[in-house]
């Protein structure tokens, strides 16, 4: 979404893409968290990314998602909330799209992939 915001094209379209129905998609209560908590979020910025919010069902984070959480930050070299995010995905059967590949690198697995 932050990406959508810059203005990048590809995030566009993804986002155009979630929109009309041609791709289904849903968003960790983490990575929603994580939107609206950087310093520099402008109102209009913080307005645009809750609008955007709206297309997409959340996905809580349950004590199974913890625990994968927790095995995944045993082996690997990740913070908490990343460890949380990709757990999430794990445990849904979705794959995770990021621009963020340093964060997720350690983990090699087919559910993640970079935007």
């Amino acid at each position: 979404m932050i990406d959508h915001l810059r203005g990048d094209l590809t995030a566009n379209q993804l986002l155009r893409d979630i929109e009309s129905g041609r791709t289904r998609a849903t968003i960790s209560v983490i990575s929603e968290c994580e939107l609206l908590t950087s310093p520099v979020l402008t109102s209009r910025d913080e307005r645009k990314i809750l609008e955007l919010l709206e297309l997409l069902p959340r996905v809580a984070v349950t004590s199974r998602v913890a625990r994968l959480a927790a095995q995944l930050r045993r082996q690997h070299p990740i913070t908490i909330a990343d460890a949380l995010i990709a757990a999430t995905a794990l445990h849904s059967h979705a794959t995770l799209l990021t621009r963020n590949v340093k964060d997720f690198r350690s983990i090699r697995a087919p559910h993640i992939q970079t935007l």
